[in-house]
């Protein structure tokens, strides 16, 4: 599923117009890259929490070449899923739907 796709039934399952739905979603993710760029988080009761995670700058050797290659410092989004969401996901695998 692209951004389109995504979009489109999302608009769909809430009732609201692409365009507004479109807005909501940029408004998110660049809430989301901020808080999380910044190594904080953002909990979204009964669904989970989005999180920053920095990992460290390091030096690889290729086991090859014999290359040293230094890695910059990166900070990735993590996401946690709350228990309420877990056991949803749990009854919905059950059945085919």
């Amino acid at each position: 599923m692209d951004s389109k796709e995504f979009i489109a039934e999302l608009s769909k399952r809430v009732g609201r117009p692409e365009a507004d739905v479109e807005a909501l979603v940029e408004g998110l993710s660049a809430l989301l890259k901020e808080e999380c760029g910044q190594l904080g988080g953002i909990a979204i009761p009964g669904f989970g929490k989005f999180q920053g995670r920095k990992t460290l700058e390091r030096i690889v050797v290729d086991e090859q070449s014999g290359k040293r290659v230094l890695y910059p410092p990166k900070i990735e989004m993590e996401f946690v899923q709350s228990s309420i969401l877990k056991a949803r996901l749990a009854e919905k695998g059950g059945r085919n739907e």
